[in-house]
């Protein structure tokens, strides 16, 4: 506390002696000097400076710091600026100049990141993921509930009223059959190449990553787009922005009673940019979750809704696409006509633990060493015999 003092006491004789007033310089005439009361609470003195701002530099001062106690030390006719690098210093504050302001706020706390150590016997997990869009009439007709996902099996209800081929195909496709109930339990790569065959889905992209345990992973199947921004010194600038399918993954490995299993903080998103004649417009769809699964579960993210929009022109061939100065033929002889389709984009995750470097070492050398003795043991059998 002395110490502190001790400094405060001489960087405030060192200012008000060796920035007092001076004819000389242009920057400490009378009308740029300040004086502040010791008492002075610390917003009402950065007010003060604050006229001083706003008149030579056209700067307001935004204050962010929280405590506003008296500043304890008198300032007598100081440089304004000098004044406020002063009551900064006093208040262990930092300033940031922006081309209207002058912020002062607390210094940043300096972040410790906690690093994992990676070694031999750190193991990683296998993030396998389905993008799977399909269209939103399907769960009228078929109703395949995702949260019975259970190795790759998955139950659907089906209607025998109006199934239609779609549920046809899944019904004959299906291990379990109960026809009371409608039910059937159906393996989800056959649902998936059902739903293709059928044009009621497809599958978008099957991306999969594998990471270290607590370490980020991120997978993107797109394209990046920049856009010209201008900075605070009115530079022109490229900024990039990602679209596509991106995948953004930190898995931990939790141990629990002789299991493991596996939290995992994801983010997915399916996105597209439409460049505009003003700005360019990012149509996207985003989940964030947090969700708790054990070695080798599978759960499913849904609820992801897009409008599809086609333009169809139909009517007698050639002539409906005759230019509209033509007589008007083409709108005797054709109509178009707008589709709308409701799509829904589906994520099925699943997570598996994999073995450390150790581990799978230790089995190469057992499996290398069981091909060894069946080769030795032919060696021997062959010498017998010769």
């Amino acid at each position: 506390m002395k110490i502190k003092l001790t400094f405060l006491i001489f960087m405030t004789v060192t200012l008000i002696f060796g920035l007092s007033y001076d004819e000389n310089n242009e920057h400490t005439t009378p009308e740029h000097l300040v004086s502040i009361d010791a008492s002075t609470k610390l917003n009402s003195a950065l007010q003060i400076i604050e006229e001083f701002s706003v008149k030579y530099q056209n700067r307001k001062i935004l204050n962010l710091a929280k405590e506003n106690k008296k500043i304890e030390v008198p300032i007598k006719k100081l440089y304004w600026e000098d004044a406020l690098n002063l009551l900064l210093k006093i208040f262990d504050l930092e300033k940031e100049i922006l081309p209207g302001t002058i912020i002062v706020k607390p210094p940043k706390e300096e972040v410790v990141e906690k690093i994992k150590v990676i070694s031999a016997d750190s193991k990683q997990i296998k993030i396998s993921s389905i993008f799977l869009k399909t269209d939103k009439s399907l769960s009228k007709s078929v109703g395949i509930d995702w949260s019975t996902l259970v190795d790759g099996n998955v139950n659907a209800t089906i209607d025998f009223k109006g199934g239609g081929s779609v549920a046809d195909d899944i019904f004959e496709a299906s291990f379990n059959k109960q026809l009371s109930s409608g039910n059937v339990t159906i393996d989800v790569n056959t649902l998936l190449k059902i739903l293709e065959s059928n044009q009621v889905g497809s599958v978008i992209a099957r991306p999969n990553i594998v990471v270290i345990d607590e370490k980020n992973g991120y997978i993107q199947v797109g394209e990046d787009f920049s856009v010209k921004e201008v900075d605070n010194a009115g530079n022109t600038t490229d900024k990039f922005y990602s679209t596509g399918i991106i995948m953004d993954v930190t898995p931990t490995i939790i141990v629990g009673e002789n299991e493991e299993a596996i939290h995992l903080s994801i983010s997915v998103q399916k996105s597209s940019a439409l460049p505009g004649a003003i700005s360019t417009i990012v149509a996207k769809s985003k989940s964030n979750t947090e969700v708790l699964l054990y070695d080798g579960e599978e759960t499913v993210i849904s609820g992801l809704y897009d409008i599809d929009y086609t333009k169809v022109r139909s009517g007698i061939p050639f002539l409906k696409d005759l230019p509209w100065w033509v007589l008007g033929i083409r709108f005797l002889t054709g109509f178009t006509s707008y589709d709308e389709k409701s799509t829904e984009m589906m994520i099925i995750l699943k997570a598996e633990i994999m073995d450390s470097i150790t581990e799978r070492r230790k089995k190469e050398k057992i499996i290398n060493q069981q091909i060894q003795d069946v080769k030795d043991e032919n060696l021997k059998t062959k010498q017998l015999f010769n």
